[in-house]
């Protein structure tokens, strides 16, 4: 009797619920190519230009190393290296992307990886959570990388 009060509550419950929480329709595809134009960006120029066309004026990275987050786009920027060109390469390749039902705010992931002087000297994982702006743009509001462990010298 207990189960079926529960599955009768679990079914009024679930019935209640009118739009669903996550969008993977036309606009989670708009948010993944918005990704995929940020990566292009920083593909053609640098990691630089790109952040600074991409990231939103309060967005955060949350770099390897640190104690905390770099917050705000000029700090953002500052933490990417010295001078217009940092002198290395971000190369990203976006998997997926949701955004919420309310249609302001998204996420996607995907595989990274860094490249200094034509060397792959980091991979891993990133996930970038967006907010649509007021003029209908995405910008990433934060930034966070996973790297993989270097491979061991027995190549595991």
């Amino acid at each position: 009797m207990k189960l079926l009060n529960t599955l009768g509550l679990l079914t009024l419950l679930l019935g209640c619920q009118t739009t669903p929480l996550l969008d993977t329709g036309p606009l989670g595809k708009e948010l993944l190519e918005a990704d995929r134009a940020f990566a292009a960006l920083s593909e053609r120029s640098n990691p630089k230009t790109a952040f600074a066309a991409y990231m939103a004026p309060d967005g955060l990275i949350l770099p390897r190393g640190s104690v905390g987050a770099v917050e705000g786009l000029e700090q953002v920027l500052a933490a990417l290296g010295e001078g217009d060109d940092p002198g290395y390469r971000l190369l990203w390749q976006p998997q997926f992307a949701e955004v919420a039902a309310a249609g302001d705010m998204g996420w996607t992931w995907g595989q990274y990886q860094v490249l200094a002087e034509g060397e792959t000297i980091s991979t891993g994982k990133y996930l970038n959570v967006w907010t649509r702006q007021a003029d209908g743009r995405w910008k990433v509001r934060a930034d966070i990388g996973n790297q993989r462990p270097a491979p061991t010298s027995t190549g595991k």
